[in-house]
């Protein structure tokens, strides 16, 4: 696990070896539909929701929901979850439509994770919100843990420990995992130091008043300190700082930010400050030794006796008056860094490097005191003494109604500060037995390198770790079009049939924003199984990762695979992506989808929980762009930042996700394919279902966002918007349109200043689809995100608006140009959202560079348009006209035009596609079987076999649905420069 200190509480239901497959002809197991094949799946999500307004008093209830249990997890009142399995006829999509409806007849249940002292227990009994923390969440498995919980006896007293709880859930497995230590409580005052007493500092830094001898010309500046697990690492802050701040004359300390920033200002001012980070991050709950020298010459910082940098400064230090603090900014401003703190001291010259390193190695050892002029080390009055427990008795139990698991284990003699302690509790909530034995997994790559696949208990499933991958070629911001592979062998005995649980555990993925684990037979030939993608290259002591959870159909005997993860290219064309990447190490700590084109930088995010802002959409770039010729095609660009979704407001408060269920049906590579489903509002005000696909393509980033609103309460409309394209780049002008072309231009003019509005509420007239565009781009973005709106419909009040409004608003004015606010905005009539009323939009957003030279793509016909059309709106309206497709098609029904979506009612399916632009995405649903189709072009009457391929078979893309054992098969049509092109899906 990533933890240091653990209790483990796991309730297995053993193995998912289910019997939802059977043995084809060929060896390979079936994917059938079965009550258990249709119930693979599980969620997560906040019920009421994770931001809420400050006088919300709506519970914080986790839900865990999967196809065959639930559970609702208050986080006042751990002990008492509600539990129940679950046996209705619902599958993946059925689930998500049904909100929480499935979970509303849960019965009591109890989780007792106790600590027996001296005759007491003391029980798990509450968490706080802000503890919480999502570290994967997808189709497949839900992994969250709670940190800093309270253990309370029965008359209410609170045991001074840091404990925490994790929890995995597979479809048919429930993991706790409970963490206890001894630990202090925390007030301001003596504590265990680093040697004998320390001080703890929680609400009251420690101020030491000046003396001329604290600004030596020569300096070194030393403290211990530990942040313990208890405490808020998030903060920003100092730990020590003399002078007023980092602009202050002869500042000098230790800034905070999750890491610790030496920082030296011999002259001041804002100009004149030097400052050297330190490499990763101060790990909790642990000692760390800080240390600045200055010889006058060169500065240099010190992170448990390492030298983290230097700097040559060579300026003479003048003498300043302000105090010395500990815990807090000098001049009193940001907060109070809380943390133990010990043996601070100031020296008047530069200790060496050999100094430092022996006062970080053996902290009650000061060899040389010359030149000391401060020593604080917190020894005076009563010696602190930390708690140790003795005997203690863990007890550990899960009951649901007429079942219960149970396990209890004695600690024998002392357990100290810092100690840690497991007890394991296997709950078989299926009836499925441990299969311990009956299943053999062993994963390799092509070039032989093998890498274990155990049984890990903690996750509940075969878990293969790959560290330390040997690749033929080079990872990062850099163009990859080789792919990472792993075969898998799962040798079963004679009675295993179903599905063994299986996670890659894939360390330092050769980049993290474009990958896509796909599951293939051995020939690479995609099976259609989901493969959860979730991430994470936030949390420094893991560093980056890819956990790919899975349920590997099997038979009895030998079961072989070959599990697949592109990165910038599936096939000869850049890969589309769409995973759950984990926020923990950042902040926000909750759900965050990140979608990339390639493996440069992401294209866009999604806060789907609202745990790091109040708005959706954030982070829009532009996948394939590149800052003039010599830029970067496969890094990070920018293209204005963010967006909302829905604006609504109740009492000055905008309302926030609650209910939030998110499906992933695909992570790509060809079409990636999400659904969001919740209510704004803990009172579910408005109802929101959303869309979300991104195609694999050769020219630019498409986000398409389809949305549907349904007010369910009155709310006021001023001031709200519908959709938002938010405004963090400079613009000089804005131009929109419709499918005939374009209505208006619009340029910033001298007289605008912030809160001016550029265009009032105005209808987009005309047919659709409409659009705005923002083509002449500040050059310090890469480009911009067009709107297109293919679809609208909005009813209020009983009346039908079919053409959408438009707002766009000054925020910031730059010489020529400005940050425009872009809203789609109700009628102007329309004053009160009322109950009944109801938006739907099917919306586009066109991530595009400004000119050529941003381009750095392979598609030929987007560079020449750009060559002869720089910063035009007519690169917008291209791509308006270009795909507003005309389709005819035989044997299916069309479901959706774009991305295109068909439904087989025969076995061969002709389309005849008038128009595209780019690749357009193609999806049959509804197919028997993925065995033997491949896509044609029709040209001259001569059907041509579509094969984009480079490594075998990883061209198309194809996805099993468990709840009508069908499947879709999805492929990316080469239309450029085509006004009709005739395709036929056939075997």
């Amino acid at each position: 696990m990533h933890h240091s200190i653990s209790i483990m509480l796991v309730c297995l239901g053993g193995l998912a070896l289910l019997p939802e497959c059977a043995a084809q002809g060929t060896g390979a197991p079936e994917m059938s539909r079965s009550a258990m094949a249709q119930k693979g799946f599980s969620y997560g999500y906040w019920l009421n929701g994770w931001r809420k307004a400050p006088e919300d008093a709506s519970p914080d209830v986790l839900c865990i929901e999967s196809g065959r249990y639930g559970l609702k997890l208050d986080l006042a009142d751990l002990a008492h979850p509600r539990f129940g399995m679950l046996d209705d006829d619902t599958d993946y999509e059925r689930a998500i439509a049904a909100g929480a409806q499935r979970l509303n007849a849960l019965q009591p249940a109890d989780l007792a994770i106790e600590l027996e002292l001296d005759g007491k227990a003391y029980r798990a009994v509450s968490a706080r919100k802000a503890s919480a923390r999502m570290w994967e969440s997808g189709r497949i498995a839900q992994h969250y843990d709670l940190l800093d919980v309270t253990f309370k006896d029965e008359a209410g007293n609170t045991l001074p420990c840091y404990g925490s709880i994790d929890m995995v859930a597979w479809p048919g497995n429930l993991t706790f995992t409970a963490e206890l230590t001894p630990d202090l409580e925390y007030i301001d005052g003596p504590c265990p130091g680093v040697v004998g007493n320390g001080l703890c500092i929680v609400n009251k830094p420690l101020d030491i008043p000046h003396k001329p001898e604290l600004e030596p010309e020569k300096l070194t500046a030393e403290c211990w300190v530990n942040i313990p697990e208890k405490m808020n690492s998030r903060v920003y802050g100092w730990l020590l700082c003399k002078n007023a701040n980092e602009w202050g004359t002869g500042n000098y300390g230790f800034m905070f930010r999750g890491g610790a920033t030496a920082v030296l200002n011999n002259l001041g001012g804002r100009d004149k400050q030097h400052m050297i980070k330190q490499r990763g991050s101060l790990a909790k709950g642990k000692w760390h030794h800080l240390a600045l020298t200055y010889d006058g010459t060169m500065m240099r910082f010190y992170v448990n006796g390492a030298e983290h940098g230097k700097k040559d400064i060579g300026e003479k230090r003048p003498p300043a008056k302000g105090i010395l603090r500990i815990g807090k900014r000098a001049d009193g401003n940001f907060g109070v860094v809380g943390g133990l703190y010990d043996q601070v001291r100031v020296w008047s010259r530069a200790l060496t490097a050999a100094e430092v390193k022996a006062h970080a190695a053996k902290p009650d050892t000061v060899a040389n005191r010359d030149g000391l002029v401060l020593e604080q080390n917190f020894e005076a009055g009563t010696t602190f003494s930390p708690p140790v427990w003795n005997n203690a008795k863990l007890r550990i139990g899960f009951k649901t109604g007429s079942r219960k698991w149970q396990n209890e284990t004695v600690v024998p003699g002392p357990w100290k500060l810092g100690g840690k302690q497991e007890l394991t509790v296997n709950c078989a909530l299926d009836g499925a037995p441990p299969a311990d034995g009956k299943v053999s997994a062993r994963v390799s790559t092509p070039d032989g390198q093998a890498f274990p696949a155990p049984f890990d208990p903690t996750f509940s499933c075969y878990v293969a770790e790959v560290k330390g991958l040997k690749r033929s070629y080079r990872g990062g911001y850099v163009k990859i079009t080789d792919h990472d592979e792993f075969d898998i062998q799962l040798d079963c005995a004679d009675d295993v049939a179903g599905t063994v649980p299986f996670l890659l555990y894939l360390r330092n993925p050769a980049n993290i924003t474009g990958l896509v684990p796909i599951l293939c037979h051995p020939d690479g030939t995609p099976t259609g199984v989901h493969v959860q993608l979730s991430k994470n290259w936030h949390y420094a002591p893991i560093g980056a990762y890819l956990r790919a959870y899975v349920l590997i159909p099997v038979k009895p005997g030998e079961n072989r695979y070959r599990l697949r993860i592109p990165y910038g290219f599936y096939g000869a064309l850049p890969s589309a992506s769409h995973a759950q990447l984990c926020l923990v190490g950042y902040g926000g700590n909750q759900r965050w989808d990140q979608l990339a084109l390639a493996c440069g930088g992401e294209s866009i995010t999604f806060d789907a929980d609202m745990s790091l802002t109040n708005v959706a959409v954030c982070d829009v770039r532009c996948p394939l762009g590149r800052k003039g010729k010599k830029g970067n095609t496969w890094g990070w660009t920018d293209a204005g930042w963010g967006g909302d979704w829905l604006s609504v407001s109740r009492d000055d408060w905008k309302l926030t996700f609650a209910e939030m269920k998110t499906a992933y049906l695909s992570h790509g590579p060809c079409l990636s394919d999400v659904l969001y489903k919740g209510a704004y509002g803990s009172d579910r005000s408005v109802l929101l279902d959303a869309r979300i696909q991104n195609p694999r393509t050769d020219d630019y980033g498409r986000t398409f966002q389809k949305l549907d609103y349904r007010f369910q309460r009155e709310l006021p409309a001023a001031n709200t918007y519908l959709l938002r394209r938010h405004g963090r780049a400079f613009d000089s002008v804005v131009a929109y349109g419709n499918a005939d072309g374009l209505l208006a231009e619009k340029r910033i003019t001298a007289d605008l200043k912030k809160g001016d509005l550029l265009i009032p509420v105005t209808q987009l007239t005309g047919p659709g689809p409409w659009w705005v565009a923002f083509p002449e781009r500040d050059k310090g973005a890469t480009g911009y995100v067009s709107l297109i709106i293919r679809g609208y419909e909005a009813s209020f009040g009983g009346s039908t608006s079919r053409n959408p409004f438009l707002m766009v608003r000054v925020e910031k004015r730059q010489g020529d140009k400005a940050k425009l606010e872009t809203w789609l905005v109700p009628p102007p009539e329309v004053t009160d959202y009322q109950p009944g009323d109801r938006v739907a939009l099917d919306t586009e957003w066109v991530h595009l560079v400004t000119e050529a030279d941003n381009y750095g793509g392979p598609s030929e016909a987007y560079r020449k348009h750009l060559e002869a059309n720089p910063r035009s709106w007519k690169t917008t309206y291209r791509e308006v006209k270009g795909n507003d497709l005309k389709i005819e098609l035989t044997g299916g029904k069309l479901l959706q035009e774009l991305p295109i979506v068909i439904e087989a009612t025969e076995p061969e399916i002709s389309v005849t596609i008038q128009g595209g632009v780019g690749h357009v995405p193609i999806r049959f649903e509804g197919l028997s079987t993925a065995d033997g189709y491949a896509i044609y072009e029709v040209i001259d009457g001569e059907k041509r076999r579509l094969d984009q391929s480079v490594h075998g078979n990883d061209y198309w893309q194809t996805d099993h649905d468990a709840g009508s054992n069908t499947y879709k098969m999805t492929f990316n049509l080469p239309v450029d420069g085509k006004a009709e092109s005739k395709w036929v899906l056939a075997r």
